[in-house]
């Protein structure tokens, strides 16, 4: 979609644990911003079964957009 919207990108991979890779990845890069997508779980889903962006939120000192 990315390349048929004509839109530059770089993609990258990273092991280990989800939240705390993105957070690792986005500091190695001196990002200032991460934008990610939720599944638009509800609170009381999220609360139970945690989420990825929730936690990327809270281990984030950039700031952190969520799209649903």
């Amino acid at each position: 979609a990315l390349d048929a919207a004509g839109v530059k990108y770089t993609a990258h991979r990273a092991v280990g644990p989800i939240a705390e890779t993105i957070v690792e990845e986005a500091k190695s890069r001196n990002a200032d911003l991460i934008f990610m997508g939720t599944r638009g779980m509800t609170a009381l889903s999220n609360m139970m079964m945690g989420s990825i962006a929730t936690k990327v939120v809270h281990l984030s000192a950039i700031p952190v957009v969520l799209v649903r």
